[in-house]
């Protein structure tokens, strides 16, 4: 692996706030071409001014170590890691597809443009690569998403249109159904006046409560999913087990297991991962929860995309390679100079 120090603090070249919605755009055509010109149809679509368009996902590794701050990029073609900086004690981090955001002890999000992203025209898509680089620090509460800020503060979820309660928030995902928050009482699903019959450039809430008799110590963390999938996983807030969440029905399902420190689900009928406190690294039925695979890795987190799964080694500084369809097969590891305490994938 090559190690690249480029410590960027760039202004990124598109609005932050819109996140990856802004590489789902067309561009507009060169001016004084036609909409029928050659240069216009040659644009492809969700270009942005400086990408190169690529034939496969461009998938990366967003990572951060919760101890240092420092920063890093894992670019899983090439296997190069880019040093992009620091940030004031992070202690947790997202993505939405491009952008990594590590949220610090003080509320406020550092944003990080990983330089890789899909996007997805549904019988198709475009993969794109760009520069890596470290974007600006939002203020506490806030979460971009298409574009607009959605905000959390004082227990309310605020959006364009929407106006609605969200005790003990904890835990967000963009999946392809919409934002989702996790609350309280449940998930609450934000989703784009696109996406519904909303008025244009205001959004509409929906709840997916827990089911009843849900303890407030048994909720859902932090989410974990697939990208482009709509079923989340997350180990409950008291240890005692992990839900999964279909987004698109609002089922949840809780299966208890107080060995299981982080979890992920490939979604769509596909299994669930899990880590176990024990050092053991489990693939499981997604509906019975019946064990599938089994194999010693030690690990802190997990993350999936549509063929491997990637495990974090913080006191290794590792990142182990998964094949979870070849009885959790190690096809890679990379060695780091940090502790991955943080990670998420984009370029998916």
């Amino acid at each position: 692996m090559r190690l690249r120090n480029v410590m960027l603090a760039a202004t990124l070249p598109a609005l932050l706030l819109a996140g990856c919605a802004s590489a789902e755009k067309e561009s507009e055509p060169a001016s004084g071409a036609g909409a029928g010109s050659e240069e216009a149809e040659s644009t492809p679509h969700g270009y942005v001014e400086g990408a190169e368009e690529a034939a496969e996902p461009q998938s990366r590794l967003v990572l951060a170590d919760g101890d240092t701050g420092e920063i890093r990029v894992l670019d899983l073609i090439t296997e190069e890691i880019t040093e992009v900086g620091h940030t004031q004690q992070p202690t947790a981090i997202r993505g939405d597809g491009r952008y990594g955001y590590l949220t610090s002890a003080d509320g406020s999000v550092q944003v990080v443009d990983s330089g890789a992203w899909t996007v997805d025209h549904g019988d198709h898509s475009h993969y794109y690569r760009a520069t890596i680089a470290l974007g600006e620090s939002l203020p506490a509460g806030t979460l971009p998403y298409k574009d607009a800020e959605v905000t959390v503060a004082d227990g309310t979820v605020r959006a364009p249109g929407v106006d609605e309660p969200c005790a003990a928030p904890e835990g967000t995902a963009v999946t392809r159904a919409g934002l989702v928050l996790g609350c309280a009482d449940g998930a609450l699903l934000i989703t784009a006046a696109e996406e519904t019959d909303a008025e244009e450039g205001q959004f509409t809430a929906e709840r997916l409560p827990y089911p009843d008799g849900t303890a407030e110590d048994a909720r859902a963390g932090e989410f974990r999913h697939r990208a482009g999938s709509t079923t989340l996983a997350a180990t409950a807030v008291n240890g005692e087990g992990f839900w999964t969440l279909d987004v698109l029905t609002g089922q949840w399902e809780f299966t208890a297991d107080d060995s299981v420190v982080a979890v992920n689900a490939v979604g769509n009928g596909g299994v669930v991962l899990a880590l176990t406190d024990s050092g053991e690294l489990l693939s499981l039925d997604p509906d019975s929860g019946e064990e599938i695979a089994r194999t010693e890795l030690p690990g802190d987190s997990i993350e999936v995309d549509s063929s491997r799964a990637y495990v974090s080694d913080v006191a290794g500084q590792k990142i182990h390679e998964i094949d979870y369809a070849d009885d959790l097969r190690i096809a890679r590891t990379f060695d780091l100079d940090i502790a991955p305490s943080h990670m998420v994938e984009t370029g998916r």
